[in-house]
């Protein structure tokens, strides 16, 4: 998920609280922090984007909300919702169910979704229609309060990583009251859990001590026995209402480095993610990161920050300097200039600048803006996505989004859009005539050769750079496929419509080009240069160094 770059304003900011059920407290809070930062917003249409990443951080609440983006030639990703698109709809006033909010998600996404008008057609097209038909069967016996994952198995056949339901983080009263009252509780010390992985030895890769800011959690088969099953235990508590002891999420595995979750916020409400471990030591949970504190890999010492595993590290080696970025999150912007800024000798000094985007949850394109010179060659390689004009499909949605992006532009260009958006409902439109990268990018000079290291959850903005690496004469990307996310862009999210505000619909509002899936990267993701596949390499980095430290 989502997981995209810089921010909005305070009514976009104020009106994604309304559709996700976040409370007024947190928004206003957000809302003050963002008003405190220096941002770049309020320019033209390009330029127009607030400052901050979409990570919404489910266990502490405290993640910076989402907003609203603009074209900038498809460089970073953002999630908006807008006032208007919350007004009732025709099945408010309804009880909600998960039929009703089935076909809401259907209708939604037909018609704002690009990549189901351009790829859904032929034999995908029969497909969709067996996919409903089944999940409506589904749909008229489930609850609704349970309803999440028939919702989460429409939108998961697109394989689209913009294309998601949001889950709020809120709950009822009633709600929160009864998962209070079904706490589990487990006696477990982290002295304890650490002598038991020594003791058992074989333990499967999500055992042992987990954290994310001031919680630290302990995964442990969990006691029911079930094969494959875990529960995270809270260690170190981050909030009263989860005291030392409590369970707070329980896990399945599902294949080797694949979990499914159910974890609940600090609101109480009942949150399933798909979790993917990375590294060894950063589980991503789409959207949220938790980094390994036990067991670790000391070869790996010091390239994951230890409190915030989101936050950027760099490491000098002897013939390298490696820069660990596991997420694009604007918030680190600064924190990576300061980074890069400081290493500049060592990293012109040595054969090797190693780039590890493995697991990178994305964000803004702009927060690794301190590598590009590094990155960047004088001379430019095409690529197979670099032809094309962005469009956007028209719709009602379609156009709020505009609209808000848009703000001040008065230009005939932007005019234009604005007005093919408005009448052309169910067209493409091209996002021609407005301003634009030039397309050059500055190179520092020297020798050092950059490996960009990838995998299937670098995602988003980090693909920005990773085709940045693609073009450049001095780079080589290494890994496994990414996970393809580039084709659809520029996330909003908005209500489905039936008067209960527990989910919502996370699309993609502008797409790389028309022709697609021709040229597209949906399914398939960027290939590197050099495939390795990660899990059979037993020290990454090393390998790096042997084989482009020349």
């Amino acid at each position: 998920m989502m997981l995209l770059p810089k921010w909005i304003v305070r009514e976009a900011l104020r009106s994604l609280c309304l559709a996700t059920g976040v409370t007024q407290k947190h928004c206003v809070t957000t809302t003050a922090r963002m008003d405190t930062r220096k941002t770049e917003t309020r320019r033209s249409l390009i330029r127009r984007h607030p400052k901050g990443p979409p990570r919404t951080n489910f266990l502490s609440n405290a993640g910076t909300m989402p907003t609203a983006i603009p074209h900038a030639l498809l460089l970073s990703l953002t999630v908006v919702a807008s006032s208007a698109l919350l007004a009732p709809s025709a099945l408010e006033g309804q009880p909600a169910t998960c039929r009703t909010s089935l076909d809401s998600l259907d209708s939604k996404v037909r018609t704002n979704y690009a990549g189901h008008l351009l790829e859904v057609t032929g034999n995908r097209a029969q497909a969709h229609t067996n996919l409903l038909h089944s999940l409506r069967g589904r749909a008229d016996t489930t609850p609704f309060r349970t309803c999440y994952p028939v919702l989460s198995a429409y939108t998961q056949w697109y394989a689209d990583p913009h294309l998601f339901v949001f889950q709020s983080q809120s709950a009822d009263t009633a709600t929160a009251h009864d998962v209070q009252s079904r706490l589990r509780h487990m006696a477990l010390t982290e002295e304890e859990l650490r002598a038991s992985i020594v003791r058992r030895r074989k333990v499967d890769a999500i055992e042992g001590i987990w954290y994310e800011g001031n919680l630290r959690l302990g995964v442990v088969p969990d006691p029911s026995g079930s094969p494959g099953a875990y529960v995270a235990v809270v260690l170190t508590a981050d909030t009263v209402s989860w005291p030392v002891g409590t369970v707070r999420a329980e896990i399945q595995r599902m294949a080797p480095d694949r979990y499914r979750v159910k974890l609940w916020t600090r609101a109480f409400a009942e949150i399933d993610l798909l979790a993917t471990l990375h590294r060894n030591d950063l589980l991503r949970l789409s959207p949220g990161i938790w980094g390994k504190a036990y067991p670790t890999d000391a070869r790996r010492a010091d390239m994951l920050d230890p409190v915030d595993a989101h936050r950027p590290t760099v490491v000098v080696r002897q013939r390298s300097v490696v820069v660990s970025i596991p997420s694009h999150d604007p918030q680190y912007t600064r924190r990576l200039d300061s980074l890069i800024g400081a290493h500049d000798e060592a990293i012109r000094s040595r054969p090797l600048l190693i780039v590890d985007l493995r697991g990178n949850e994305g964000g803004g394109a702009g927060t690794t803006r301190a590598l590009n010179p590094y990155l960047a060659s004088t001379t430019r390689k095409p690529t197979p996505y670099d032809s094309g004009t962005a469009v956007m499909l028209a719709s009602p949605a379609q156009l709020a989004y505009a609209r808000r992006i848009v703000g001040g532009d008065t230009s005939a260009a932007a005019r234009r859009i604005l007005q093919r958006l408005e009448t052309e409902t169910g067209s493409l439109v091209p996002l021609d005539g407005l301003p634009g990268s030039t397309g050059v990018e500055p190179s520092h000079a020297g020798n050092w050769r950059v490996a960009v290291m990838v995998d299937g959850g670098t995602v988003s903005a980090a693909e920005v750079l990773v085709l940045k690496a693609l073009r450049s004469t001095r780079a080589v990307v290494i890994g496994e496929a990414t996970a393809g996310a580039l084709d659809y862009q520029s996330t909003q999210v908005i209500s489905l419509g039936t008067g209960d505000r527990r989910w919502a619909l996370g699309y993609p509002t502008i797409t790389a080009h028309a022709d697609l899936p021709l040229r597209g990267m949906r399914g398939k993701g960027i290939a590197p240069a050099v495939r390795v596949r990660w899990s059979s390499v037993a020290d990454p980095i090393t390998e790096m160094e042997r084989r482009f430290a020349k």
